[in-house]
């Protein structure tokens, strides 16, 4: 046996009013709007994570370069010592009579003064390498900073008038839905 069902009419405009067109609408545009505020979000940390890591290097290549002029001060500290102990040898050393004192003076004057002339040269290409890569850095980090402080501000000038396309946008589209639910309640009053 078959059981028939009894048929239900519902109106028409009530049919056209239980639509619920207007709040898909606003959940697709609040959607949107999220969607575009989540990748501002992650841009941003993006950056902030990029020039976190840029000063992290920057920081690390420092102190490697202070642990390099570290080895280099020590390394001068033993050739001072080398040098004196030179110089203690040659001070307590047998006495020739063809060497007088001046002439120990003298040697002892010259060997400082070599010494010290080898120290500023071999110091000297150290620092300047030193010198520029600090600069070179220093600006980086400053141009990342300014690039990134640029882009941020370009962007929330656009997020302005990004904001006022969609707000514009979505009251267009409901309008255009009430206007659509409207015509649809008249065609079908006309029925």
């Amino acid at each position: 046996m078959m059981v028939q069902k009894k048929n239900e009419t519902v109106p028409t405009e009530d049919l056209v009013e239980s639509i619920p067109v207007g709040s898909f609408v606003a959940t697709f545009w609040d959607q949107f709007e999220q969607s575009g505020e989540r990748a501002r979000q992650l841009r941003e940390n993006r950056e902030d994570a990029y020039f976190n890591a840029v000063r992290e290097v920057i920081k690390f290549n420092k102190q490697y370069r202070k642990s390099i002029a570290a080895l280099y001060e020590q390394a001068r500290r033993t050739n001072k010592e080398v040098v004196s102990d030179v110089m203690h040898q040659i001070n307590t050393g047998k006495e020739k009579p063809e060497v007088t004192s001046e002439d120990r003076e003298e040697l002892k004057n010259q060997l400082k003064e070599v010494t010290g002339q080898m120290e500023k040269l071999a110091l000297t290409p150290v620092r300047s390498i030193f010198h520029i890569i600090d600069q070179f850095e220093d600006n980086f980090e400053k141009n990342a900073e300014a690039g990134i402080a640029y882009s941020r501000e370009r962007r929330n000038a656009w997020e302005e008038v990004r904001k006022e396309y969609v707000k514009k946008a979505r009251s267009t589209h409901l309008d255009f839905i009430d206007r659509s639910k409207n015509s649809l309640k008249e065609l079908v009053k006309t029925r």
